[in-house]
């Protein structure tokens, strides 16, 4: 691969490890010292204000007659019904049920980019697709281990699962005319007016006096890490390679999901889990690889 694609895929995977680990952090936090709405609404408010403040001295410009829409149908469904739904979703069920139905993205990814770009049905994607899933079931789903979840809350994580991937394809376009800041600054304000009137009950019960470090330490790993770098990763990555490979790599979270209970959780590494990790970065590479 020329080094941009190399840096490409190291930001995807970036954003896949910070992913795969916010599974635990969502759970440290919501709903046990503050609901998962108003916790939405502190995060999109002080990640977009992290961001409005490293926009300073950016002066692009943005063509609100041909581009507004768009922008805001991606706050609307990148950070609003995205964030709400994963977060509430993940309060509820279990982070196992979540990881296996975040693995849907690629597919509502590929079939949108399928329909609205113009992107090809092509045998090895759809096989590495396959793949993937595979590895990511597999890795999750091992008899008599599995943790039983809230249907509710599976329901909202696949919402936001068709969420995130409705955007992933929108925002594609906008990646040729603007820089990343310019278009993360602008969903991010979409987003915090989508998810206030949501959460504004559960943002002002909150009583931060009761929050222990680790919950602190949890709040400003979502806002800094899982939101402001995140966006960041995939805006920046979506200008080198095309949505479905960015989808893709929802795969590795079960398997860094995974690694992190091993290792903080007392689970056991087998070899099923080295299986699924075969069969992920196998998926991964046949969908990103371009045909000849």
């Amino acid at each position: 691969m020329k080094p941009t694609a190399i840096t490409s895929h190291l930001a995807l995977l970036s954003v896949a490890i910070l992913y795969g680990v916010n599974y635990s952090v969502v759970k440290i936090v919501t709903p046990h010292y503050m609901g998962a709405y108003g916790f939405i609404v502190y995060r999109i408010l002080f990640a977009g204000i992290i961001i409005w403040l490293l926009n300073i001295g950016n002066k692009e410009k943005v063509n609100w007659r041909e581009d507004g829409v768009r922008l805001a149908l991606c706050g609307l469904f990148g950070v609003g019904i995205n964030m709400l739904m994963f977060f509430k979703g993940i309060s509820l069920t279990s982070a196992v049920n979540g990881s296996i139905i975040m693995t849907l993205i690629p597919l509502f990814v590929y079939s949108f980019s399928v329909l609205f770009l113009g992107e090809q049905v092509v045998g090895s994607k759809v096989l590495g697709l396959l793949m993937g899933i595979s590895g990511a079931i597999l890795i999750i789903y091992q008899p008599g281990q599995l943790t039983i979840g809230n249907w509710a809350g599976d329901i909202m994580i696949i919402l936001n699962a068709l969420s995130y991937s409705i955007y992933l394809v929108l925002v594609k376009p906008l990646m040729h005319k603007y820089t990343a800041l310019t278009v993360t600054k602008w969903i991010f304000l979409v987003g915090f007016f989508v998810a206030l009137p949501v959460g504004f009950g559960e943002a002002v019960e909150i009583d931060p006096a009761s929050f222990p470090l680790q919950v602190w330490l949890s709040i400003g790993y979502a806002i800094v890490g899982v939101t402001v770098v995140v966006y960041f990763l995939n805006i920046w990555a979506m200008r080198r390679v095309s949505p479905t490979v960015v989808g893709t790599y929802v795969y590795v979270q079960p398997f860094v999901a995974t690694t992190v209970a091993v290792l903080f959780f007392g689970e056991y590494l087998t070899l099923v889990h080295l299986l699924s990790a075969f069969l992920i970065f196998t998926g991964i590479y046949l969908v990103g690889k371009k045909r000849t």
